[in-house]
């Protein structure tokens, strides 16, 4: 059993460049106060089978494995907490007119996942929701130059 957190987000920007937003991870601190600070070792673009050490304010740090990335977002999972493994996907989808959709998801499993998600939920949501939001402000400054 899983317990699953989604939101979505319209842009005023190209697919891609949100895209290239979500996948330059190292970035991420400078526009979303849901992230403190972010360990990515490997240079160039982000890889499957990468791993990366997110730490949230609140949170104790965290190590993702990428394990799935294309032009317009990526897919990560971590076991850092005993009991939980969390699979969280960043994935921007064309509108077909110039804007996209920011899609987060994040999901919890394993036999801690109710304690911790019921623990947790509602910091889940407002970080979810400040990445969403810090998306938005980021790729449409950066569709408009």
């Amino acid at each position: 059993m899983s317990v699953d957190f989604r939101d979505s987000i319209t842009i005023a920007a190209p697919a891609a460049v949100a895209g290239d937003i979500m996948k330059a991870v190292q970035d991420w601190p400078s526009w979303t106060a849901s992230v403190s600070t972010v360990d990515r070792r490997a240079t160039g673009p982000l890889t499957a089978g990468e791993t990366v050490t997110v730490k949230q304010p609140k949170l104790r740090p965290s190590t993702w494995t990428v394990t799935r990335v294309d032009a317009h977002g990526f897919e990560w999972t971590s076991s850092s907490s005993p009991g939980v493994r969390n699979v969280a996907g960043h994935w921007a989808i064309d509108n077909g007119d110039g804007t996209c959709t920011a899609e987060l998801t994040l999901s919890f499993a394993g036999p801690l996942a109710r304690v911790v998600t019921l623990l947790y939920a509602g910091l889940i949501r407002r970080f979810i929701r400040t990445e969403a939001e810090g998306l938005r402000k980021a790729a449409e400054a950066r569709a408009a130059g």
